[in-house]
């Protein structure tokens, strides 16, 4: 399955109690001398990290992130991860790949596709919020006996895990 940047970036909110590891690839394989070269140290994303600490440099709601051999320095990872995406070689969850690249210039590809997939309730939400956000309508197509089904499992395991997580 083919990695879109929207994607890991759900994947880095998502997983934020994880540790997340990305690599960069080096400044001579962008330079296009080498298609494989990778940069010295990773960028991590650590366990819980979140913008509070640093609110004046990255914005609130944020995920904060460092670097391996400069932890002094802390970055927007969503914002990096956005503008940078074609320059990022590999994505790991506690160690494990999730996701990369073969070479410079080719598509991210996952390691573990139900990571990557989304349930349909939460699909139907995320599009909601984007036209909501863009001044768009979401044009709903008639739904199957086993389509509603499924969106309202999904609700239902949702709001399970909700309450679980909220000692509700």
């Amino acid at each position: 399955m083919i990695v879109k940047k929207e994607q890991i970036m759900r994947i880095i909110l998502e997983q934020q109690s994880q540790e997340i590891k990305f690599r960069f690839y080096s400044a001579s394989t962008i330079g296009g001398l080498s298609k494989t070269e990778l940069a010295t140290y990773e960028s991590i994303i650590p366990k819980g990290s979140t913008s509070a600490t640093y609110e004046s440099i990255i914005p609130k709601g944020s995920t904060s992130a460092t670097y391996e051999h400069r932890p002094d320095i802390q970055f927007d990872a969503l914002a990096l991860v956005k503008s940078e995406w074609q320059d990022i070689a590999y994505f790991s969850l506690n160690g494990e790949m999730i996701c990369e690249r073969s070479a410079y210039g080719e598509a991210m590809i996952s390691k573990c596709d139900e990571l990557f997939t989304q349930n349909a309730y939460k699909q139907a939400i995320e599009d909601e919020l984007k036209a909501e956000k863009s001044d768009r309508e979401v044009v709903v197509s008639e739904l199957t006996e086993k389509g509603a089904g499924g969106l309202m499992s999904d609700y239902a395991t949702y709001w399970e895990q909700y309450k679980k997580e909220n000692n509700l």
